[in-house]
């Protein structure tokens, strides 16, 4: 290496400890651009139409609705306001004994590693020092999601309210728990229909319908590396939005979705619906 490469690496390296995440072009910091309906579950302005319009006279998300769609609480709602207080970062470690321990998966498009952890290391070392960039696979990043059913996290879950939809109510619902660090996420997947909805910090949401493979993705591919690298050459562009806290995503059953964490303390709680087969249970609903 002569002088001149020698003292481009300096700079070059000065400038990412200085700059950081200024040096990628797609920054989770920033806002960005949201083409899925919002519906408003009270009265804001901001939003499309309200969700007791849009579906009246039931004023709730029917099963298998074919389109994702945001919902944004009124800013006066109180609606998951304990659920928010207890898994906030200062309170969340409360919640269960000193030592437990967490299972995190992967971040790659199968989440088909695990390893454990307790609780109060992933969030302080982890979450709370970390930052995944575009230089870094999914098959290297951990992340909790998942793997939240136990008794401990049900006493934790019990006090969650369930989205406002046709079949969401505890016997025809499984509730995942998540909390990521910014750049974190899921890579392209699909699975059955369901919601999510952010708790702490932003959470930024894409989306294809179930016939329109996402391009040019591996599974061992961050969210982060493809938003970085592919996501400006896309045509057409996803279905995408972020949630802010209090809000939340419909993603219809079999659509293809990814999810990047855009705050150091992002947390999240999935509703998972059943949605198929609704005769067997129609007349209870």
């Amino acid at each position: 290496m002569n002088n001149n490469e020698r003292r481009n690496l300096l700079v070059f390296l000065l400038l990412f400890e200085v700059l950081g995440e200024k040096l990628w072009s797609w920054d989770p910091a920033q806002n960005h651009p949201c083409n899925i309906r919002r519906l408003s579950l009270g009265d804001e302005d901001d939003a499309d139409d309200k969700l007791s319009t849009f579906f009246f006279p039931e004023g709730r998300v029917p099963p298998l609705f074919p389109e994702p769609l945001i919902l944004v609480p009124s800013k006066a709602s109180t609606r998951n306001a304990d659920f928010r207080k207890r898994t906030a970062y200062d309170q969340i470690l409360d919640q269960f004994p000193h030592n437990f321990t967490v299972t995190l998966s992967s971040s790659n498009a199968l989440s088909e590693h695990r390893r454990e952890t307790t609780l109060r290391q992933y969030i302080h070392k982890t979450v709370s020092m970390a930052v995944t960039t575009p230089d870094q696979n999914s098959s290297e990043n951990w992340y909790l999601f998942g793997h939240t059913y136990s008794e401990e996290w049900q006493a934790l879950t019990r006090h969650y309210e369930l989205p406002p939809c046709q079949t969401c109510r505890e016997d025809l619902c499984a509730l995942s728990f998540g909390i990521g660090n910014r750049g974190s996420g899921v890579q392209w997947h699909v699975h059955g229909p369901g919601f999510s909805e952010a708790l702490h910090g932003r959470k930024h949401w894409l989306l294809y319908p179930p016939e329109q493979k996402p391009e040019k993705f591996h599974k061992d591919q961050s969210s982060r590396q493809w938003m970085e690298f592919v996501y400006p050459q896309v045509d057409p562009k996803p279905f995408e939005c972020t949630l802010n806290p209090g809000d939340l995503i419909y993603f219809p059953d079999e659509w293809w979705h990814a999810t990047i964490n855009l705050d150091p303390y992002t947390a999240s709680i999935s509703t998972f619906t059943t949605e198929h087969h609704l005769d067997r249970f129609r007349d209870e609903l």
